[in-house]
């Protein structure tokens, strides 16, 4: 197989890879899978740790023992078992401890048929990103003089909070970490949950609202009070067309956005929105509606907190 050949079979089945999380992702609610994410991110963060020790000291410190034991009971004598039971078998310790957790820690996912979905969007998130260049860096040190006193765990995490860089620069990820750097976290937060509404907002008015048509009753209300002045920047009659749709997510995004610039942490803004599963949620919910509405037209219109209540809810049957 030629290379580039081999290089077009790679990105087809990354695409293929996400699409399936994707799809997967919409069997459950799109709050409980962000937990669920972040609770898989945090116990990978703790696998994590644990390799960063036992490639340096295959004969764990009590430390790791005692850490392992309260997280994971009963792995310790699992993995003991297994050894003995195949000796001649290669076993890292941290590959048991990943696959135990997976089974036992999020094994409604796993039955349920959303497991990809939540390791999708735990690798989206930033701190599994900083978690494995902080053991790239760990590993390359501690290869050459081992601390003197291991690191907790709470301090581990700290570390991976505290990381600023990864080994790949230039990229999406990378970008979006140095970014974390110049922005508080509850900051960065509101700015996400702002845009995010915002956006749904605007996927809203344009389920709502037909192609080249008078913008409906329902709509002009609510643009006048969430966006007074929007209408006013428009020439003419206000027809739904798709630049309006992109002027209008432009519109609302504006004061973040002129912000987030202006400090140089777009870059985060950016990533934490575009990957977040309630943006993948409402932009799947509003091509549900464009379907529906399109066969059956509706008798009444939702109105916003109607729609974004029934998209943040929205699933599709676990046979699906």
């Amino acid at each position: 197989m030629a290379r580039r050949d081999f290089q077009k079979l790679a990105v087809q089945l990354q695409l293929d890879t996400k699409q399936k999380a994707l799809q997967q992702a919409l069997l459950v609610p799109w709050r409980r899978l962000e937990e669920t994410a972040s609770a898989y991110v945090e116990s990978h963060v703790f696998i994590l740790w644990v390799r960063a020790i036992a490639e340096v000291k295959p004969e764990l410190p009590e430390i790791v023992v005692s850490a392992i034991e309260s997280c994971c009971p009963g792995f310790l004598h699992e993995d003991s078992r297994e050894r003995k039971q195949h000796p001649r078998q290669q076993h890292f310790l941290w590959h048991s401890l990943e696959e135990w957790i997976a089974a036992r820690k999020f094994a409604d996912a796993k039955t349920q048929g959303w497991f990809e979905a939540v390791m999708y969007y735990a690798y989206k998130d930033l701190r599994t990103e900083k978690a494995w260049a902080l053991w790239e860096r760990t590993k390359d040190a501690w290869s050459r003089r081992p601390p003197s006193i291991w690191p907790t765990l709470e301090e581990w995490t700290s570390n991976v909070i505290a990381t600023d860089r990864l080994t790949q620069s230039g990229t999406e990820k990378a970008r979006a970490v140095q970014a974390l750097q110049r922005v508080e976290a509850g900051r960065l937060g509101c700015a996400v949950a702002d845009l995010l509404e915002w956006r749904a907002f605007a996927l809203w008015v344009d389920a709502i609202s037909q192609p080249n048509r008078l913008l409906e009753d329902e709509v002009l209300p609510e643009l006048r009070t969430r966006c007074p002045g929007f209408l006013t920047t428009l020439e003419g009659a206000p027809l739904w067309q798709v630049p309006m749709f992109f002027r209008l997510v432009r519109f609302g995004d504006a004061g973040w956005r002129s912000a987030a610039r202006a400090e140089n942490w777009y870059s985060a803004l950016h990533y934490q929105v575009t990957h977040h599963p309630r943006y993948h949620r409402v932009i799947h919910y509003n091509q549900r509606c464009h379907d529906e509405w399109g066969r059956v037209h509706p008798i009444r219109f939702p109105s916003f907190p109607e729609w974004i209540g029934a998209a943040d809810e929205y699933t599709l049957p676990q046979n699906a």
